[in-house]
Order: structure tokens, then C-alpha cells, then sequence
């Protein structure tokens, strides 16, 4: 049997990549031998910048940045691992 596990993330929870593990997990249980495809997906929202590193084989860079207030919090970007020019996405709400 062929299986594609195709998750979004679970608000400030779990990333797309850790769902679609934990489903394949359980599957694997039942059905060892099915042919199971992962493939994490974001809507653009929270989780998409994970979702891309991920996928990419890139890297996620922590950093300390000012909110509109001007305190200091813990932000991240990622950098894409599969491209030739140097790529960074960042999530902004």
C-alpha cells in the first residue's frame, strides 16, 4: 500500500517534519511494509520557515532582535540548503 503523509504543523506544538513522523510511526506499526512518502507542507503561516529548512537540508540561525517595544526577545531565520544564492526566509506576524 502506498501512503503520502502530508501534514501542516500543530500550533506551538509540533512542526510539520515531527508530525508527519509520529503519523509514519504509527502506520509502521500496523503496516510495516506500506510504502509510506513524507512530504511536510506549511500554509505560509507559523511553521513555514521549519518546513523550508527541512526540506532543504538547510539551517535555522537563532538570534536576539527588539520587538515594536524595544525589548530584546529571541527570533530565528532560516537559511535554505539546496540553492546556489544564499536564501533566508523569515516569518513575521
Amino acid at each position: 500500500m502506498n501512503i503520502l503523509i502530508a501534514p501542516d504543523s500543530f500550533k506551538d506544538c509540533l512542526s510539520s517534519g515531527k508530525v508527519a513522523r509520529n503519523i509514519e510511526t504509527g502506520i509502521r506499526r500496523i503496516m510495516p511494509e506500506a510504502n509510506i512518502k513524507i512530504l511536510p507542507m506549511a500554509d505560509g503561516g507559523e511553521g513555514t520557515v521549519e518546513t523550508l529548512v527541512d526540506a532543504t537540508g538547510g539551517e535555522i540561525i537563532r538570534v536576539e532582535v527588539h520587538d515594536p517595544l524595544m525589548r530584546k526577545i529571541e527570533s530565528f531565520f532560516g537559511i535554505l540548503g539546496d540553492s546556489l544564492m544564499n536564501k533566508a526566509f523569515l516569518f513575521l506576524s
